[in-house]
């Protein structure tokens, strides 16, 4: 994130080669359409820049340079039609001003000689110089407007960014108390019945703990490290419940190798086994899991518990979706189907190098 904030805007030297180089880009352009008009007329290609030839270019680059770094910064911080009239206004007289001082003063100074006669009438030269520094004038404001919102996306895509980790950030911080508030629970009821299961609850626990902790700081795991994460959790609530545990599960994985986000999948399990029924053997909680190369695909479905009102309800699916969006923006399925007595849910992700 740093270093995208070092490369955020062009630096001054940067800009001034920039500016330097159009300046030179435009000679050359100047130059060669004069040379072809001449050499049209029968007159040769090449000739030599004259004094107020020479003059000219001088004058037009330090408009450049004074209407990119002091004009259109002060009068275009908001792009309108009365902030563009008066940057133009004030680098048309920028234009003229400094062709007046150069061709008028410090040419008769050092060489005796003036570009316009003496008596040149000020609405004249005004109209005239409105026509000689109208390209370089109506570039350099583009050419300003061009750069400073490339500046501007480039800030933007990065706020966006930070935005967006500070969000998921966030939104894994949340998913840590969520799951230890469910566990601990189950625990809770494991101590309090002296039950020799409690160790390898505490073991499950220990083991999921580490995966909440440290996977799910990072950007992609192996799927096979999620799954793990699942039967750990499974286990853990098969030990809590006993016999009376309903649940059944189909893991068809291609490559389990193969990478995800963590903390993907592992939701839609934990909501089924929080807010539905795992008792009912006629009803059990049903996961199907399968992969292919392209794609991950999961439904799991159960029956609603009725008469359980838990005031966190939602949070797990919330924040899955929320993280679904920033990690695959509209390239991704979910579907979620309540008809009160059944819960369903089902989610395809792609499995690829971009997301």
């Amino acid at each position: 994130m740093e270093s995208d904030k070092k490369n955020l805007s062009f630096s001054k030297q940067k800009i001034a080669l920039i500016l330097i180089f159009f300046w030179i880009v435009y000679i050359l352009f100047d130059y060669v359409t004069t040379a072809l008009i001449r050499f049209s007329y029968g007159k040769p290609f090449f000739s030599s820049i004259k004094l107020f030839g020479t003059t000219m270019y001088i004058i037009q680059l330090i408009t450049i340079f004074i209407v990119y770094f002091i004009i259109a910064p002060k009068f275009l911080k908001k792009i309108n039609w009365k902030s563009i009239l008066i940057a133009l206004v004030f680098s048309f007289s920028t234009f003229i001003i400094i062709r007046y001082l150069i061709e008028q003063i410090i040419t008769d100074y050092l060489f005796g000689l003036v570009n316009y006669p003496t008596k040149t009438a000020i609405s004249y030269y005004i109209y005239d110089n409105l026509h000689y520094g109208s390209f370089i004038v109506f570039s350099s404001l583009f050419l300003w407007m061009t750069l400073h919102s490339i500046h501007t996306l480039k800030q933007n895509n990065i706020i966006e960014k930070e935005k967006k980790e500070a969000e998921i950030n966030f939104l894994k911080s949340q998913i840590n108390p969520h799951f230890l508030f469910n566990t601990l629970n189950n625990i809770y009821s494991l101590v309090s019945v002296n039950s020799p299961h409690s160790l390898k609850a505490i073991e499950n626990l220990s083991a999921i703990m580490r995966f909440t902790t440290y996977e799910t700081n990072k950007d992609k795991i192996e799927i096979e490290r999620e799954i793990d994460y699942i039967n750990q959790y499974l286990d853990l609530e098969q030990i809590r419940y006993g016999e009376k545990f309903y649940v059944e599960k189909e893991f068809l994985i291609e490559n389990s190798k193969k990478l995800i986000h963590p903390y993907i999948i592992s939701p839609l399990i934990e909501n089924a086994i929080k807010h539905g029924v795992v008792k009912d053997i006629n009803h059990p909680i049903k996961i199907n899991l399968k992969t292919n190369s392209e794609y991950l695909e999961i439904s799991v479905s159960n029956k609603i518990n009725q008469h359980q009102k838990d005031e966190t309800s939602g949070i797990g699916l919330t924040n899955l979706k929320k993280r679904l969006n920033y990690y695959f923006g509209n390239n991704y399925n979910f579907e979620i189907k309540n008809d009160y007595e059944t819960f369903h849910i089902y989610l395809k992700i792609p499995l690829n190098d971009e997301n």
